[in-house]
């Protein structure tokens, strides 16, 4: 998996989670700056951490550590 997957992964995180945020935001009658700050910031934290996390669990991959007994 290149870069651009994981990019796009990220982008798609940061837009689920902004868009909920803002809604949460604006449900609690915060001012559109605020909300706006608020989904930024924890949008971003957000969809760092799942990415991160997804890409180390990617790395050990643990279903390659599964030992290989089918005979060729």
């Amino acid at each position: 998996m290149g870069a651009a997957f994981w990019i796009k992964r990220f982008l798609v995180a940061l837009a689920v989670a902004f868009a909920v945020l803002m809604v949460a935001e604006f449900a609690k009658g915060h001012s559109p700056m605020a909300a706006l700050e608020y989904a930024g910031l924890w949008g971003l934290a957000t969809g760092a951490i799942f990415t991160l996390a997804s890409y180390i669990r990617y790395r050990r991959n643990p279903a390659c550590w599964l030992p290989d007994n089918r005979k060729a």
